[in-house]
């Protein structure tokens, strides 16, 4: 059977033109095609999709929150169903020497780290399953789950999983950190894995634990999801899911320093792990007719439990043109501030990372005013632009800490915070423009320079930043990067964090 597969391969690239395929004996070929090719004769056309009007192609390219992801065009898309799969594609890629990509739920704006360009596209939103283990507590998943299905699945049990804020996001996003509404309570998503499997770059289908392959768990936990392998499941540490308060509280611009103070103080002061913010300020594009029209603060607040007493007074007692804080399921709480928040805001996307410590608690208005003003600078230029306030307080530090020797970030004592500064681009901007415009983000960000003692947040993190280099443990993790993947299959072949 074998043979026969090899045989109907050769015989089948005879008969496509050069420019289109790839043929072993001849230099002239193109490599994406060729895997593709040799990929349908060991996978199937059930799972192998070549033509960009298919039904599956056209779904796995408009599955990106960035939509500039979207535009690139894959030889083929892949679409595995187990393990076993992901491992042949992956020796199968590897032989036809074809760049490739692996797609979650296609979160990530940064270019190639789930898209490809004339190359195999790995969608893995076929591999869905997924269980609960009442003894042990522990909730198993396949990585083509986004996060809202797994907090429906959990929640007739009573449970949750610690993960995206938002449902729509696909679960790779805890191998990058995860950063959750609890975590202040349980770390960060990373720290609650007890078991992945990895199908590593060598196409090998192995466990990781804190028992087993010790090394690449820990890797995994935090310290990029592309770069020592494929995760095809997920055992992680359940979490209790009753009742919660929360909601948004949306406040007009005139109110900027009292809420700006207001997530200052939380950062620094709030000491109930149950409590969770996001300090959020949009900007529009439109002119502000001197009445900051073109301006808005979005508070997202979340208690785990009914009664949050005075844990957000400070929010809540500021003037207000909205407040919709109510009791809310876990669900609820992850498709604030609307149901389907991560389609609406598809668009092309790009973000960027800072961390601070607070120090005199300057950097909070430092940072806010270099965006304001940029954004000001800058109108025509985007269609939304925001920047995020994220508190990293010392419960959830210790609560990172505490398994097992930490994450790959290994979390500094808090009480710190990450920012996230998000752009979005008006579609069809040229690619000069584009640029230019990406030039100048960057350039604001980084006029408020970084904690050099803390880590960035891969998640929120442009690949020029190179997050991963920012961690303490980044000479650990190279060397098992090296020990994985010692032919550089992964970083010669897919996008991903640099280790040079």
């Amino acid at each position: 059977m074998a043979g026969q597969s090899a045989l109907w391969s050769l015989l089948a690239l005879s008969f496509l033109p050069a420019s289109s395929a790839v043929n072993p004996l001849n230099p002239r070929v193109e490599p994406g095609p060729a895997a593709c090719l040799n990929l349908t004769s060991s996978l199937g056309k059930d799972k192998v999709k070549t033509s960009t009007l298919n039904i599956e192609v056209i779904k796995s390219r408009a599955g990106y929150w960035s939509t500039r992801q979207g535009a690139y065009e894959p030889s083929c898309v892949v679409l595995p169903e187990s393990a076993q799969d992901v491992s042949t594609a992956l020796k199968t890629i590897k032989s036809s020497g074809s760049r490739f990509a692996v797609k979650a739920g296609g979160h990530n704006p940064n270019n190639f780290f789930s898209s490809v360009d004339k190359g195999v596209l790995i969608d893995l939103r076929s591999m869905t399953e997924k269980s609960y283990d009442a003894a042990t507590q522990l909730a198993t998943y396949e990585p083509g789950n986004r996060f809202g299905d797994l907090y429906k699945f959990y929640a007739d049990f009573g449970r949750t999983v610690v993960g995206a804020r938002l449902g729509g996001v696909g679960s790779g996003l805890a191998l990058g950190g995860g950063l959750s509404y609890l975590s202040s309570q349980y770390g960060m998503a990373c720290d609650s894995f007890r078991e992945l499997e990895i199908v590593t770059p060598s196409g090998d289908i192995v466990k990781a634990s804190a028992k087993e392959n010790p090394d690449l768990f820990f890797a995994s936990r935090g310290g990029g999801g592309n770069a020592y392998g494929v995760v095809t499941k997920y055992t992680v540490q359940s979490r209790p899911a009753g009742t919660f308060y929360a909601g948004n509280v949306i406040f007009l611009f005139e109110q900027t320093d009292k809420v700006l103070n207001a997530i200052r103080d939380f950062t620094q002061y709030n000491t109930d792990p149950k409590a969770a913010i996001i300090g959020t300020y949009e900007k529009l594009p439109t002119p502000s007719l001197e009445l900051n029209l073109d301006e808005a603060i979005i508070l997202f607040l979340v208690y785990d439990g009914e009664d949050p007493g005075d844990a957000f007074k400070n929010f809540t007692s500021i003037p207000h043109v909205l407040n919709t804080m109510a009791k809310k399921t876990y669900t609820q709480v992850t498709e604030l501030p609307l149901p389907g928040s991560t389609e609406i805001t598809k668009a092309d996307n790009s973000f960027r990372v800072a961390v601070h410590s607070i120090g005199d608690g300057s950097i909070f208005n430092k940072a806010l005013e270099a965006w304001r003003d940029w954004a000001e600078a800058n109108k025509g230029s985007y269609l939304l632009s925001s920047i995020d306030f994220q508190p990293i307080p010392k419960s959830l530090t210790d609560a990172s800490n505490a398994y097992e020797g930490g994450n790959a970030m290994q979390m500094p004592d808090g009480p710190w915070f990450w920012i996230n500064y998000l752009i979005t681009t008006p579609y069809g901007m040229s690619e000069d423009k584009y640029n230019a415009v990406q030039k100048e983000f960057k350039r604001m960000v980084e006029s408020v320079p970084s904690d050099p003692s803390l880590p960035l947040f891969i998640n929120d993190a442009a690949k020029d930043q190179e997050a991963v280099k920012s961690f303490s443990t980044f000479e650990r993790l190279r060397e098992i990067k090296k020990k994985w993947d010692p032919e550089n299959f992964f970083a010669e072949k897919t996008g991903g964090w640099s280790f040079e």
